[in-house]
């Protein structure tokens, strides 16, 4: 059982990760202030700092966030008697739905981590943990006798995530890309890629 004292602690935490949210989607990154995130989630700008350095740690906590949602998605996708290419097809689709549905938020935190990730060399550890949920799935393909052997699973994995990561950078470039086309397109073509010929 958590105590009062941790649940007040994640209480908080959560606030400030979801004042962040809105207030990034509403005025972007950069015209963020700290003080705008502590006043959202009705917190003293000591108080932020006692849960964040600054903006980026913020953001790379709502990446972190994106990641244990990306887990939880490939757990169920892992219990569900479907194939790899499905598999693949849900997970690309995810992204595209939701960036339907929070469009200002997806393109801006899509843009500063890649930003963040740059400068700060933060990414790599990122990308592991993305590849580990892609990496998963391919090797359930693998056991299945789905997945092409001529290759190494966590390559298969790699360029799965490069398909999507590259999708995502088109997506937040062109205004007109229809992203629940494309992503299904980009789904199917990586799933026919990596399977068994």
């Amino acid at each position: 059982m958590v105590s009062k004292r941790e649940q007040n602690k994640r209480d908080t935490n959560d606030r400030l990760l979801s004042a962040s949210r809105v207030l990034f989607s509403a005025q972007g990154f950069a015209s963020t202030t700290v003080e705008d995130i502590a006043e959202r989630a009705e917190v003293s700008r000591a108080t932020f700092f006692n849960y964040f350095q600054g903006k980026d740690a913020v953001l790379e906590a709502l990446h972190s966030d994106h990641l244990d949602q990306l887990a939880s998605m490939v757990d169920k996708l892992m219990g569900t008697p479907i194939s790899t290419t499905d598999r693949i097809v849900k997970l690309f689709e995810d992204f595209a739905l939701q960036s339907v549905k929070h469009p200002r938020y997806l393109r801006m935190v899509t843009t500063e981590l890649e930003r963040d990730f740059a400068a700060s060399g933060a990414g790599a550890s990122h990308d592991k943990r993305f590849h580990v949920e892609l990496l998963r799935i391919v090797a359930a393909g693998l056991e299945a006798g789905e997945v092409r052997t001529d290759y190494p699973p966590l390559f298969l994995a790699q360029m799965i995530g490069g398909v999507y990561g590259t999708l995502v950078r088109f997506w937040r470039q062109d205004a007109e890309f229809d992203v629940l086309v494309e992503f299904d397109r980009g789904a199917r073509f990586v799933a026919e890629s990596i399977a068994v010929r």
